[in-house]
């Protein structure tokens, strides 16, 4: 059988009884902490600090009865030598004072215990508690008694497997040998931690190395896509100026036919120039071929121009062309 990872060990302390008897006691001192008698050797010290104690003490608290003070923890040795155990006082509280460590509070003390603590037979307050051999983390508190011998006489027999289930079982608690029992050990919850710690190493390593190509991608795209957009609008500007320079091309051939089958008058050509072309399709699409324009002779050697048909008229109204800009441009284009 394995040696188990959970120990027992004891410890100390003077009780101050000035005036009258305390009703709180120092059970253990803040860790790291180590016995005057070379404690403990199986780590380098034993472990109380507030985190550790709040769940000593939540430990203490969750059992319905009272804890026991007995006289020199005749509570551990009863199995073996079958004598009574007398009670010197009861206790259901800890504390954790800063700077101190951790105290039994609210003791309630038997009157022969008070009187044997003013009288001096007994001087000190003993605490027996579990620990992780691996961490020396303090587990919890299973005995408490007055003694005059700080160190248990042969409380290395209870530090085996059978006397360590046999107080398991006489204070109520779970079987803390870790080969039966589902709590991890220090050692197996640091061995866990590492093997998670490299999981999430090996994870990140490959989350990094995928972001890396994404951007790497992200910035291929980004360089295609502004590509994309130059191309775009380089084309655009090229349908746009298609466009124009056909439209143009439609507006020119629509005025030159216009003119050539009398549908406008020369004079009218910078007008219809700036036209767009949707305006000037509109514009000729209404208007019919001009007649031929009528002449007034005179002595029958010379001509002058006629008075402007009805169909000229029209189209100077709608063109907005006041009919002497008209004659004049129609007298220069007849000579």
């Amino acid at each position: 059988m394995s040696k188990p990872a959970i120990k027992v060990a004891s410890l100390a302390f003077e009780i101050a009884a000035v005036g009258s008897v305390p009703t709180e006691a120092h059970l253990l001192p803040v860790g790291p902490f180590r016995a005057g008698d070379g404690r403990p050797e199986d780590c380098d010290a034993w472990q109380l600090d507030a985190t550790i104690a709040a769940n000593v003490i939540q430990r203490l608290r969750d059992r319905r009865n009272d804890t026991l003070i007995d006289y020199e923890h005749q509570s551990l040795r009863s199995e073996w030598n079958g004598q009574p155990v007398i009670a010197a006082g009861w206790f259901h509280d800890m504390e954790w004072r800063d700077g101190k460590g951790l105290y039994a509070i609210g003791v309630d003390w038997t009157a022969t215990a008070k009187q044997r603590i003013a009288d001096k037979e007994y001087r000190y307050i003993s605490a027996v508690f579990y620990y992780y051999s691996a961490t020396g983390e303090v587990l919890d508190v299973i005995s408490v008694a007055l003694t005059n011998t700080p160190a248990i006489d042969g409380l290395d027999g209870l530090d085996d497997d059978d006397g360590i289930a046999t107080l398991s079982k006489r204070f109520s608690l779970p079987n803390l040998n870790p080969e039966h029992t589902d709590m991890p050990r220090p050692e197996e919850e640091l061995a866990a931690l590492r093997v998670t710690h490299a999981n999430t190493e090996t994870t990140l390593a490959a989350l990094t190395a995928e972001r890396d190509t994404l951007r790497t991608q992200v910035a291929s795209l980004t360089a295609e896509r502004d590509t994309a957009i130059g191309e775009l609008a380089a084309l655009n500007k090229k349908i746009s100026e298609d466009k124009a320079a056909a439209e143009a091309q439609q507006k020119a051939d629509l005025i030159t036919a216009a003119l050539t089958d009398a549908r406008m008058v020369p004079a009218l050509k910078s007008w219809a120039e700036k036209q767009s072309l949707a305006a000037l399709t509109e514009f000729l699409q209404t208007t019919a071929p001009l007649p031929i324009t009528e002449r007034q002779a005179g002595d029958g050697h010379t001509t002058s121009t006629a008075a402007l048909t009805r169909e000229e008229l029209a189209v100077l109204e709608r063109t907005g062309v006041s009919q002497e800009d008209y004659l004049a441009r129609k007298a220069a284009n007849a000579r």
